[in-house]
């Protein structure tokens, strides 16, 4: 039987529109006014994230085709194991479980609740398509333009795909790079987001260097000859890898010697003077933004939009690229409302012709993003 990288499970999203209506968390300015107040925005070592992985954690794979032919492999890790790790941590922390259960609660609930989750644990399909046009344009016009890109920020990130696509360029071609993800949720970037940029570090090693042996090889090696030499008849590629003390100080070797600096932000984008302190620039910095389903609700558009442009104006050169729905039936963003909001603020936003966006349904868009 041919083997197969696909969508399947309940971890793959077609986007926040998919909600009811009637949920009043999702795009209500009412519901968010009588809600908590935003999470202020702060900043996470990586090593202490790190230390709370447990010893092995299950993946995973997402084979992508672009338009041009392109393919990439990516590993994720399954919401099925980030589940018990939260119902591990909850029987261990008796003082706090109610908050534990929310937790549990958001992951299997895939509606947005304004200033509480922001749908992080699932990957959506505007990721996907953002994946597809960077590896068929890059920041310009392929992945081996990064090398005139100083930073890359994936605001919303989630699961990250479209960073851990980059992520894994800037490692196999030694690209020195600034890579820098926000999400609403510290426990999205906690369990998901840096565990797969771990997963996807150790799919760039062979089977048996090290920290891997003969008698303990690499499960993510050479994933591309395993899916053309077949899986044995299994809906796709998933396996298991062991967290170790030697994988986690190879993983940080790496990143010090190529080097890539990774910055992990939680919490909201406003106000936009609080998350400008947290991410790190400079002036003559060249900036690269990567964001997917961000503009779901009009104060979602809006507050990402200001950050956004914060963003690029504080460099001399930048862009972004934004993946969405063109119009989120029952929640209010919209591709036209978002170019308004651009243009209010000195920035111009203009649909990119791309060959990969499916047909059918809800129409989608990848666009483009720099200051006038």
């Amino acid at each position: 039987m041919s083997f197969s990288f696909g969508f399947s499970g309940d971890d793959i999203e077609n986007g926040p529109d998919d909600a009811p209506v009637a949920n009043e968390n999702v795009g209500n300015t009412d519901g968010e006014e009588n809600g908590p107040p935003p999470v202020r925005a702060q900043s996470h070592d990586i090593g202490e994230l790190l230390s709370t992985l447990p010893d092995k954690i299950s993946y995973s794979i997402i084979g992508m085709t672009s338009p041009r032919g392109f393919k990439s492999y990516l590993p994720r890790r399954e919401l099925f194991d980030v589940r018990m790790q939260m119902m591990a941590e909850d029987d261990d922390d008796t003082t706090n479980q109610h908050a534990g259960q929310e937790r549990i609660a958001a992951l299997d609930d895939s509606d947005i609740k304004t200033n509480i989750y922001e749908g992080g644990f699932k990957s959506w399909e505007c990721s996907v398509d953002l994946v597809k046009f960077l590896m068929d344009r890059g920041p310009r016009k392929d992945l081996d333009d990064l090398w005139r890109v100083g930073h890359v920020i994936e605001m919303g990130c989630g699961t990250s795909l479209p960073t851990l696509l980059v992520f894994q360029h800037a490692l196999t071609s030694s690209i020195p790079l600034n890579i820098t993800l926000t999400d609403y949720n510290a426990s999205v970037l906690r369990l998901v987001t840096l565990p797969n940029l771990l997963l996807t570090f150790a799919a760039t090693l062979p089977a048996t260097s090290a920290p891997f042996t003969e008698e303990s090889p690499n499960p993510l090696a050479d994933l591309e000859e395993k899916a053309a030499a077949g899986d044995d008849g299994q809906e796709g590629l998933h396996g298991d890898l062991e967290i170790t003390p030697d994988l986690i100080k190879a993983f940080k070797q790496k990143l010090s010697e190529v080097p890539i600096s990774l910055t992990l932000v939680s919490g909201s984008w406003l106000p936009v003077d609080k998350l400008l302190e947290l991410v790190p620039s400079t002036p003559d910095m060249n900036t690269f933004i990567l964001a997917s389903e961000t503009i779901y609700s009009p104060s979602s558009l809006v507050s990402f939009t200001e950050a956004m442009v914060a963003l690029l104006k504080r460099v001399k050169s930048g862009k972004a690229l934004v993946a969405a729905k063109r119009v989120y039936f029952g929640v209010g963003g919209s591709v036209d409302e978002f170019r308004i909001e651009c243009s209010k603020r000195g920035a111009v936003a203009y649909e990119a012709e791309f060959e990969g966006l499916e047909e059918g349904g809800v129409r989608r868009s990848i666009l483009e993003v720099q200051m006038c």
